[in-house]
This record gives structure tokens, sequence and C-alpha cells, in this order.
């Protein structure tokens, strides 16, 4: 055993130590994950490379399409999806408090929540994102067109909706096409689009084309927490790598790779032709990817991305896939064959084995004379339990895999870190919920959840405890011991080592089970904080969001600090946090002694910004250590064994 662990002062700050070190990585984990390819600056548009589609423009009429988990609201014009919700069900919260105050009629009806910051989902080409055109970032000119609309059309599970529209390009004829199929029982939905020469001679652009799928997640931030900004990001996997940028500003990289805020404008990756597999962005609590599904034939595969560097407020213009210098062969004669519900046979879906519609698409995507994106698209919670194929042979059919691509997990959860322990987190998740339905606030299941564990972990607990009283029966021997060597370290320890051998006493146990608990107060930290179930859940008093600290008044001038907020529940965790300590630590050491009621005020920096319910959970484990720890203490049982 070295000499560290040798001294008891030492092993007894270790708790704490220990603590404050898983938090600290797993914070900057959370917050910044992720490296970032070389960044370029784009220049600004010639004038005299302005030259757009056109297409006849009109207003046009909304459908409206339910499936089990979602709405989506579709617009001729533009052939979009012009809002998208998603309904509250068993794993979805949608707090009533947020329903009531609404003025959207669809979040009162179908009690659900308005996920694209109304804007909606363009899935749509477009031909300029810079000065003096930048605007069509994040809303392309093709969102004013007169789609022809047919459907929707529904069988079993799927409901189908085509959108057309004729446009041309410098006198070109072409015709675009989009085409939505949206599943019963599902988070992810289909989207493909054909851009189709119709003439006898080859198109060419003359320059690179875009596509934009979406922009920000909601709900937006209400809140000015660091660490809540943070979780709103964009991702995209370009040339086999997993890019994330986090917070309003675009920052992005890892802790370790020190990147910053890009101060340009935009920010293009274009270096790999054909290599975009997805993209898409993170809200607090949800998630949002195209993920394009790319054929041997390269036409139809994204060549790179382009990010806004500095993103706008409001989340529309944020970043766009690119073609390069797009080419289209001599139109080959025919519409692009697609599966369309009103081709299909009766039957398909619920009742019978569905079609193989993604080879028919890959037949499509073969041709020359027109880009057939096809694209599955998931919009949900950020949790395995939703990120999942639920009818897999149905899925299997339409994407052509039985389960989500391994890669678009990593940008289910804030951080890989916090992912390793996913599948004890939605354990803790589904715990919490089945509490709430019988008591009804979330405040009390954390409450129950926090008792619950420290019953479950009692044998170690105890373990601790024996230790702690142990350990507090030798205090004034390693008192004289410190006192008489002070001078002498080496020798302090070997008599520290000969007191525990004489008494049978192994110091390693009192810090043993602290060791094994870690990796549950991370699951539960990522529970606690990143679950939906929590947003704007009151518990008592002033606590009235759980996914928030608990503030209860915010000074705008503190010294250089602007809107310093008083928050209640940190102040409590500290306290009993020292008082822990107190009761279940040993120091003899005036500097290990010091040490052990400095860290706890540390650790008040690391929960200050922290969810309230975080904070609740960390308290009523120390007060319930206390309360165990005095018992143990006043119990008439020698605590030192005998002398072997």
């Amino acid at each position: 055993m070295s000499e560290e662990k040798q001294n008891q002062g030492s092993l007894t700050s270790l708790i704490p130590i220990l603590l404050l070190g898983v938090a600290t990585y797993f914070m900057f984990q959370f917050m910044n994950d992720g490296d970032k390819p070389p960044q370029t600056n784009v220049p600004e548009v010639p004038s005299d490379r302005r030259n757009d589609f056109k297409f006849e423009k009109g207003s046009g009429q909304e459908t409206i399409i339910e499936t089990e988990h979602a709405v989506y609201v579709l617009a001729s014009e533009g052939g979009r999806i012009a809002r998208l919700y998603l309904k509250r069900t068993a794993n979805m919260h949608v707090p009533d408090s947020l329903i009531e105050e609404s003025d959207d009629p669809l979040v009162k009806k179908y009690k659900a929540l308005e996920v694209t910051r109304g804007f909606g989902m363009d899935f749509q080409p477009h031909l300029f994102y810079l000065p003096p055109l930048e605007e069509r970032l994040g809303n392309p000119l093709l969102n004013s067109g007169a789609f022809k609309q047919d459907g929707p059309h529904k069988q079993g599970k799927i409901t189908e909706v085509k959108f057309t529209l004729p446009l041309t390009f410098l006198g070109h004829r072409l015709e675009l096409t989009k085409l939505y199929r949206f599943y019963d029982g599902e988070s992810f939905f289909r989207q493909i689009t054909v851009l189709r020469n119709l003439e006898k001679e080859t198109f060419l652009l003359g320059g690179d084309m875009f596509y934009r799928t979406f922009g920000d997640l909601g709900p937006k931030p209400v809140s000015e927490n660091s660490r809540v900004l943070q979780s709103y990001g964009r991702f995209f996997y370009y040339n086999d790598e997993l890019t994330q940028t986090h917070g309003p500003g675009g920052s992005g990289g890892s802790f370790f790779s020190c990147s910053s805020n890009s101060n340009k404008p935009y920010n293009s990756f274009t270096e790999k032709d054909n290599s975009l597999q997805f993209m898409g962005s993170t809200s607090r609590y949800l998630v949002a990817y195209s993920h394009f599904l790319n054929p041997e034939n390269p036409l139809p595969s994204p060549d790179g991305v382009v990010q806004k560097g500095q993103v706008s407020p409001d989340g529309r213009a944020t970043f766009t896939a690119v073609f390069d210098k797009l080419r289209l062969e001599p139109s080959s004669g025919g519409a692009v064959d697609l599966p369309y519900l009103s081709e299909l046979p009766p039957g398909t879906g619920q009742t019978a084995a569905p079609d193989d519609t993604r080879a028919q698409v890959l037949q499509a995507q073969k041709r020359r004379d027109a880009v057939v994106l096809d694209s599955q698209v998931y919009v949900g919670l950020r949790s395995d339990e939703a990120h999942r194929f639920h009818d897999t042979a149905l899925m299997q059919a339409e994407f052509g895999m039985s389960e989500p691509d391994a890669e678009t997990r990593d940008v289910i959860y804030t951080s890989s870190f916090l992912a390793i322990f996913s599948k004890i987190r939605d354990g803790i998740v589904w715990l919490m919920r089945q509490i709430y339905q019988m008591i009804g606030n979330y405040g009390w299941a954390i409450i129950i959840i926090a008792v619950s564990f420290k019953l479950i972990t009692w044998p170690l607990n105890q373990m601790q405890v024996k230790s702690m009283k142990r350990m507090s029966a030798l205090k004034p021997e390693m008192d004289k011991i410190n006192e008489k060597y002070a001078d002498n370290p080496q020798e302090k320890q070997k008599r520290i080592m000969a007191l525990y051998k004489e008494h049978n006493v192994n110091p390693a146990k009192g810090c043993l089970p602290m060791v094994i608990q870690i990796p549950i107060f991370i699951a539960l930290y990522s529970a606690f904080s990143e679950s939906m179930e929590l947003w704007r859940s009151p518990f008592i008093f002033w606590m009235n969001d759980l996914s928030e600290p608990d503030t209860v008044y915010i000074i705008k001038d503190l010294f250089f600090v602007q809107n310093f907020h008083i928050n209640i529940l940190p102040l409590f965790m500290v306290s009993s946090q020292i008082l822990q300590q107190k009761f279940t630590t040993v120091v003899s050491d005036p500097q290990q002694k010091m040490l052990m009621y400095f860290m706890p005020v540390i650790m008040i920096f690391f929960f200050w910004s922290m969810p309230s319910g975080v904070t609740l959970y960390w308290t009523v484990q120390n007060v319930i250590s206390i309360i165990w720890q005095v018992i143990a203490n006043k119990t008439g049982d020698d605590p030192v064994p005998a002398k072997t």
C-alpha cells in the first residue's frame, strides 16, 4: 500500500476530491464533445452569379397528418412541413402549464409540443446563402412555390403525401418532387426529394446546389444558464467523423482540443465528396436529424455541409447540405419510379409483409438525369428508448435497416461519457415515471428514489459507517502520533499503519462504498438533468421548476456579475455536505481538516447552476448519511475491535 493510502487524512479527503474530479470531467464532456475539422470562410456570391430557380408562386392548403407520436402540418406552399408537434405520451412529457399558456389551437387539441419553433422543416433545394441573399439559408426561395399536392394516402401504418413543382433555371426545364411517408408508432419518417431534368440536353448548374433540411430545434431556451445553452447544438457526420457544435454561438470541439467559437460568418466542410451521411440539431431534451440513405451511385449523395458561424437567435438559419457542381444528364424519359401508396397493392403495412421500397428507390437512384435524395428523419426525445424502431419489418422495408444507424446514437446524449451510463439512466427515468403516476409530483419521486437508493446500498453504507466509527475511536492515538512525529512524515506513516494493523482496521473500506456508487450517481445526474419529465415540474414552496435552479431572487448588478441568481438548494446542499464530512470523516492533520471543509464549498460552484432536481437528490442523500452516522455513533457497541 502506498504512502498516500496509508494516511487516513488523505484517504478521507479523497472522497470529495474524487467526486469533484469525476463531476468536473463529465461536465466538461457534457459541454464540449466532438472534434471539428478545419473551417473555411466562404466568399460573397458575385453579382453575375445570382441566377435562381424560376417557378410559380402562390399560397396553398395545409394538411394535418396525425400519428401515434406526432402531428405534422404539411403546406402545399413550399411542399414542406410547416410545423411539427410531438404529442404527449407515456414517455413524452408536455407540461400542463405550457398547454394552458399556448395560443396555438393544435397544442391544446393534441396536448402536444411544437418543436420546430414555428418555422417547420423545408427539405428544400436552394442556390444561395451568402450576402446579399443570406436569408435564403433559413428561408429558401422555393418555400413560396405553388406545389401540386397528391394525398394524403393511407395504407396500414403508412401515411403518404406527394408534392410536385415544375421549375426552370435559365430557361432549362426541371421538376421538383417531394414525398413524405409517416409511420404510426414510430418517431421516424421518410422524406424523398427528386430534382429531375426534363430536357434532352445535359443540365449544368454552373455551381453548387444546397439542400436545407431544418434549423434549430425547440423548445427555445428561456434561461441564460450556460449549461442549458450548451445543450443546444448542431451536428453532422462527414468524412467518417462526427462533428458537434454547442451553444448559441456555434462553439464546438472537445475540452482537450481547446477549440472555440468561430468568428467566421460561415464554416464550409466540402473537402471530401459524397461523404455527408447525416446532419441535425439538438435542444435540451430533443434531437432531430436527417440520415441520407446514400447508394453506391454518388449522384444523390451530399458532398458536404455549410454551417453559419454565428447562428441567429431564432435558430432558423443554421446549416445546409452541399452538392458540388450539380450536373444532370439528358432526360431518359418518364417520371422517377417512387413507392407511391396509390400504386401499391392493398394490405401493405399492418396486415401484410411490407414491400421493399428501399430497393425500389435504390433502382431510381441509379438514374443519371435526376437527383433522388432518400432520407430517414428522426425527431424525438434524447433517449435510447425513443430512438429505436418498433416495427422492425416495416423499417427494414422502408430504410433497408432493422435498427437506426449506430453512428447516430452518439448524438442522442449530451456527451459520449454520459452515454456509457445510458441503460442505468433510462431505468431511473422509467422508475421516476412510475412513482409519478402514483403520487403526481416529481419532487417527491426524487426523494423516494434517493431514500430507496440508500436502502438498497445499506450494506455498503454500513461498511462505510463502521469503518468511520472505528477510525473515530482511534483518533486520540492518531493525534498523538501526528504530534510526536510531525517533523518525520515517513515515521508518522509507519506508526499510523502499525496502529491500523494493531486494531485490525482497514481505512480503504471507508472509501470503497463511495467509489462503487459513483457510476450510479452519474446516471442519476443524467436522469435528473436531461430528462424532460422535470421540465416545468413544480415541487414545493419556491421550487417551481425542477429542471432549473431554484432561484428566489436575481440581483441585477453584483460587483462584476450581472443578473446574479440567488439559489437556496445549493446552500442547503453545501451545509449538509459539511455536516456529513464532520460526522463521517476522521482527520487529525490540520491541513487535511481544512481541505475537508473547503471541498464542499468548491462544490457549490458546480451545483449553483444545476437543475434543482439534481441538487435536491444530492441534499437528501447527504441528510440520510448524516442521520445514519449519528445513530451509529450513539450505539453502545465497542467500536474498536480487539487487538490481535
